[in-house]
């Protein structure tokens, strides 16, 4: 509540939006079928498999992220691969005849709503660990307003072990790169979606990077390409990201209130 400029009252639920007993707006529903029919063909045009359910539910890692930074390590071949911690999309949980997950071209733009272009650049131990931190701090701050992000940014080649409630910059704990300790000295190829607007020195939200470069491919024909030539897939997460003091299940960084997420 607000009162000459200022917030007097607060008060916050959490509501529970069930399809069993929300039914679709009938004029709502019929206007998406008639505004989807052009393109029907297309959404549902099936891309490929996977052997397991597809879900983003996790703060830290999920089957939907795996498959994506998958499908870039298999085309680009980097020492890490990044992608940004999406947050929203639905599951894909439900096996068609031939007792697989089908993913269709439509449920790629819900994994990925934004193409991007691929692109590549040369980073420093450093770069990478500071970036590490900043990105941590993005999801966890104790401060709300200074969590940027939305889930924990995925990565494949590296393995980083971190605390998600300690203080910017104490966070990481130990980073490897394909078996051997992060170098601060050492220069790592990297590659990543090209964030619209930025320079050629940014990454990922990581700034002065050397020889940045945009790739031919964007994600969604790596995506396709990838499960052409590979379905099914078992995206399973790997443990790339090793979350220290909570659950790899984390579902939220939420806390301080009085209801769980289950």
């Amino acid at each position: 509540m607000v009162e000459n400029g200022e917030i007097v009252k607060e008060q916050y639920t959490l509501d529970e939006i069930s399809v069993m007993r929300y039914k679709p707006n009938v004029a709502v529903q019929a206007l998406i079928t008639k505004l989807e029919q052009p393109f029907k063909n297309d959404i549902t045009k099936i891309a490929g498999y996977s052997t397991i359910p597809l879900y983003r539910y996790f703060v830290v890692e999920n089957p939907i992220d795996t498959l994506i930074i998958d499908s870039l390590m298999w085309k680009i071949k980097p020492d890490i691969v990044l992608s940004n911690g999406f947050r929203f999309c639905p599951p894909n949980t439900t096996p068609d005849a031939t007792g697989n997950i089908p993913i269709t071209e439509g449920y790629i733009f819900d994994m990925l709503p934004v193409d991007s272009t691929i692109r590549t650049a040369k980073v420093s131990g450093k770069q990478i660990k500071e970036w590490l931190e900043k990105e941590l701090n993005n999801v966890f701050a104790k401060d709300p307003s200074k969590r940027l992000g939305g889930w924990v940014v995925k990565f494949k080649g590296m393995k980083v072990e971190f605390k998600a409630f300690e203080e910017m910059g104490s966070r990481v704990k130990e980073v490897m790169v394909n078996g051997e300790k992060l170098n601060a000295e050492k220069v790592y190829f990297v590659s990543a979606c090209e964030r619209e607007g930025d320079p050629a020195t940014m990454l990922c939200r990581m700034p002065n990077v050397k020889e940045g470069m945009n790739t031919p491919y964007s994600l969604h024909e790596v995506l396709r390409e990838y499960l052409a030539a590979n379905s099914p897939v078992t995206p399973k997460p790997e443990g790339n990201a090793i979350i220290l003091d909570a659950p790899s299940t984390l579902l939220t960084q939420v806390y301080g209130v009085d209801y769980t997420f289950t």
